[in-house]
C-alpha cells in the first residue's frame, strides 16, 4: 500500500491527512496516472475551492517547496548509496521557488515570477531551517568516539584503583 504520510509528513493539515488516507486507500489506475500530490491538490480544491487569499497561495507554494526539497534530498541520499547514471542533485531553493511561482501561483510574467521567487526564498529560509545530514553524522560520530574514549578511560581508572586497593592490603 502507498505510504502517503511519509511523502508529505510535517507540512499537512488534518484535512490533508484524511484526504491522503483516502487517496492511499484508492490507488491510481494506469489510465489516470496522477501523482499523490496532484490528487491531493484536486481534492483540496474540490472541497475548499481555489485559494483566493495571497497568504493561502503563498502557504501552498511554501508547502510545495518543502515537500519537493525533502523529496529531492531523500532521492539524492538514496542515489549516493547506490550510484546510478540517472542520479540528480537536489534542486536549489531558488529553483523550487521559481517552480512554485509558476506552477502553484500560476505566474507567467518574468518580473512577477522573479518577485514571487524572491519572496518565496525569503519565507522558506525564515520558516525552514534545514539541517546538513553529513554534518550531523560527523557530530554523532564524534560524540560516539568521545563516549567510547570516556568508557575506556573510566575502565582504565577503575582497574588502576582496584590495583592500588589490592596492593595496599
Amino acid at each position: 500500500m502507498l505510504r502517503t504520510d511519509a511523502m508529505i509528513a510535517g507540512t499537512e493539515t488534518v484535512l490533508e491527512r484524511v484526504l491522503l488516507a483516502i487517496i492511499a486507500a484508492h490507488p491510481v489506475t494506469a489510465e489516470s496516472g496522477q501523482c499523490v500530490e496532484r490528487r491531493l491538490g484536486l481534492a483540496m480544491k474540490a472541497l475548499l475551492g481555489p485559494s483566493t487569499t495571497p497568504d493561502g497561495a503563498i502557504d501552498e507554494a511554501l508547502a510545495y517547496m518543502i515537500r519537493e526539497r525533502r523529496r529531492d534530498i531523500c532521492n539524492a541520499e538514496i542515489f549516493a548509496l547506490v550510484p546510478t547514471s540517472n542520479s540528480a542533485p537536489a534542486r536549489s531553493v531558488a529553483s523550487l521557488a521559481e517552480s512554485a511561482a509558476r506552477e502553484i501561483l500560476g505566474l507567467d510574467c518574468p518580473v512577477k515570477v522573479r518577485e514571487a521567487k524572491d519572496l518565496l526564498c525569503r519565507e522558506y529560509r525564515r520558516h525552514v531551517v534545514e539541517s546538513d545530514p553529513a554534518t550531523e553524522a560527523l557530530r554523532d560520530e564524534a560524540v560516539s568516539r568521545i563516549l567510547c574514549e570516556l568508557a575506556e578511560w573510566d575502565a582504565h581508572c577503575f582497574s588502576v584503583k582496584q590495583n592500588r586497593l589490592q596492593s595496599n592490603r
